[in-house]
C-alpha cells in the first residue's frame, strides 16, 4: 500500500507504445512515493528532505500531480531553516562556526543542523542547486498555478539567499563549493559552470519577480548582477572550438576545450548566450548529444538539456535515447525489472525508488502533447504536438487552474489527425507542424 501526498492527478498521458507508458507509470510511481508533507529522495533509505528536486522536477510534478499547496509548505520549511546572522555553532576547538546569512540547506526540514567544515553533512548542507528552490521554486510555482502570493512569500528570503551566495564567489566570479551535475554517469560534474549559471538564473529570476510585485530598484539592481555574472561567464567559459565555432568549455578542464551537455544546455536555457553565438552553441549542444548517443547527465543538468533540446527541434534525439535498451536510459530500468524509477544510471542504482531524475515526464506534456503555458496559470497556450517515431496515437490531459486541456493524436495510414481541447477564455494557438509526415495528410478535428 503506497501512502501518499500526492493523491490529486492533474494529467495523464497513453499511447499506443508501451514503452513510453511503462517509463511514465514508473516515474509517476516514484513521486508518489517521495511525497508525503516532504519531498523525500528515497522512501527507504535516507528519507531526507533534500531541496533540490523541488525545483528542477517542478514542471514535472506539476503537469501530473496538483502541487499547489505541497510547494507552499515545502518553501515554509525552506524559510524556517534559513540561516540568520546569530546562527552559530562550536566547531571542534570550541570555536564558534557562523555558517552565513542567508544560507538556505540542502534539506528542509534539516533534521542533520550541522554545517561544520567536516562535518556530517559536509559539502553538502550549503548547495546552490539546492538552496535555489527558494527562488527557483516559487517561480515554477507560479508559472503553473498563477499565484502571484508565492513570489510575494517568499521574496525577501530568495534576496536574503542571492545575497550569501555573493559572499561565495570567487575571484574569477564563479560559483565552486557544491556538486555540480550531480548525479552524472561519468562524473563529468563541471560544477563552475553549473553552479555559476545558477547563480545568473537566480539573480534573473528574482529581477523578475521585482518587477511582477513593484520592486523597481529591486528590479535594477538585480537585474544589472546578473548582467554581470552573464559578462563574466562568457568573459571566461565561451571559447571558440578548434573547428571555429563558439562553445562553452568546462572550468575544471583548463588545459583543453572540453564540452559536456549540461555546460551548453544551461547557459542556452536561461538565456546567457550572445545573440551572434546562439547558433555555434546550439551546435555544441547538439554535437555532444549526438557523440554520447544518450542523455549524459545528471540530475542538475538533465530538465535543462532536455527542455533545451526540445526547444531547438531535438525531440527525435530525446525519443532515441530515453528509450534506449542499455543505461542511461529509462527504458534500461524498465528492462531491468525495475517498477520505480532507480537513483543513477546503473543497473543498481543504491536506491531503486528516486524520483530526482524523473524530468522526462515534463516533456511528455510540453514536448510530445507540446501543451506549453505562455502566460502564467495557463492564461496562454500554445498547443504544438509531436510524434515519436513507433507512435501512432496519443492522449494528453492537463488539468490547469482554469480548466482541462486536452490533445489527441492519432495516425491511420497516411492520415493525421489532431482534437485539442481548451478551457473557455483560455487564449490557445494551434501548430500541428511538428505532426507533419511526408506522404501524410495532418487534420485538425
Amino acid at each position: 500500500h503506497a501512502i501518499t501526498s500526492a493523491w490529486k492527478r492533474t494529467g495523464s498521458f497513453t499511447c499506443d507504445d508501451e514503452r513510453y507508458n511503462r517509463i511514465y507509470d514508473m516515474i509517476e510511481k516514484t513521486v508518489e512515493a517521495n511525497l508525503l508533507s516532504v519531498h523525500t529522495d528515497c522512501p527507504t533509505i535516507e528519507r531526507f528532505a533534500w531541496q533540490e528536486p523541488n525545483h528542477l522536477m517542478a514542471p514535472s510534478i506539476f503537469y501530473m500531480k496538483d502541487g499547489s499547496l505541497l510547494w507552499k509548505k515545502f518553501l515554509l520549511d525552506c524559510r524556517t531553516e534559513q540561516h540568520t546572522a546569530d546562527d552559530a555553532y562550536p566547531d571542534y576547538e570550541g570555536n564558534l562556526f557562523h555558517p552565513g546569512e542567508g544560507l538556505v540547506p540542502a534539506q528542509a526540514p534539516c533534521y542533520v543542523r550541522n554545517p561544520l567544515p567536516g562535518g556530517p553533512m559536509g559539502s553538502f548542507y550549503d548547495i546552490i542547486a539546492w538552496g535555489s528552490t527558494i527562488i527557483l521554486g516559487p517561480w515554477w510555482h507560479y508559472q503553473f498555478y498563477g499565484d502571484l502570493s508565492i513570489l510575494q512569500e517568499n521574496y525577501d528570503a530568495g534576496l536574503r539567499y542571492l545575497a550569501h551566495l555573493k559572499t561565495k564567489r570567487t575571484p574569477e566570479g564563479f560559483i565552486n563549493h557544491g556538486l555540480g551535475d550531480w548525479g552524472n554517469p561519468r562524473g563529468e560534474f563541471a560544477r563552475e559552470n553549473i553552479e555559476t549559471a545558477f547563480l545568473y538564473a537566480d539573480a534573473k529570476v528574482l529581477s523578475e519577480a521585482a518587477a511582477l510585485l513593484g520592486r523597481e530598484e529591486d528590479r535594477v539592481a538585480l537585474a544589472a548582477f546578473a548582467e554581470e555574472v552573464r559578462r563574466t561567464y562568457n568573459e571566461k567559459l565561451l571559447v571558440r572550438h578548434p573547428e571555429g565555432y563558439w562553445c562553452y568549455r568546462t572550468w575544471d578542464h583548463p588545459e583543453e576545450i572540453f564540452l559536456t551537455q549540461a555546460g551548453q544546455a544551461l547557459p542556452l536555457f536561461w538565456g546567457m548566450v550572445p545573440a551572434e553565438a546562439q547558433a555555434d552553441v546550439v551546435r555544441a549542444f547538439r554535437g555532444t548529444l549526438e557523440e554520447a548517443g544518450s542523455l549524459l547527465c545528471g540530475e542538475i543538468g538533465q530538465p535543462y538539456v532536455i527542455q533545451t533540446a526540445r526547444q531547438h527541434g531535438m525531440n527525435d534525439l530525446i525519443a532515441r535515447y530515453i528509450t534506449r535498451e542499455e543505461h542511461p536510459s529509462y527504458y534500461a530500468f524498465v528492462l531491468d525489472g525495475l517498477t520505480t524509477l532507480g537513483e543513477y544510471w546503473e543497473p543498481n542504482p543504491r536506491s531503486h525508488c528516486h524520483d530526482m531524475m524523473g524530468h522526462i515526464i515534463e516533456w511528455y506534456y510540453n514536448g510530445i502533447a507540446g501543451i506549453r503555458p505562455l502566460a502564467p496559470g495557463f492564461a496562454k497556450v500554445e498547443i504544438a504536438p509531436w510524434l515519436p517515431e513507433g507512435m501512432n496515437a496519443f492522449t494528453c490531459a492537463y488539468r490547469s487552474v482554469r480548466g482541462e486541456i486536452r490533445v489527441e493524436v492519432r495516425r491511420t495510414g497516411d492520415q493525421i489527425t489532431l482534437a485539442v481541447s481548451v478551457p473557455e477564455g483560455v487564449d490557445c494557438t494551434v501548430d500541428p507542424a511538428g505532426l507533419a509526415r511526408p506522404g501524410c495528410t495532418v487534420t485538425l478535428v
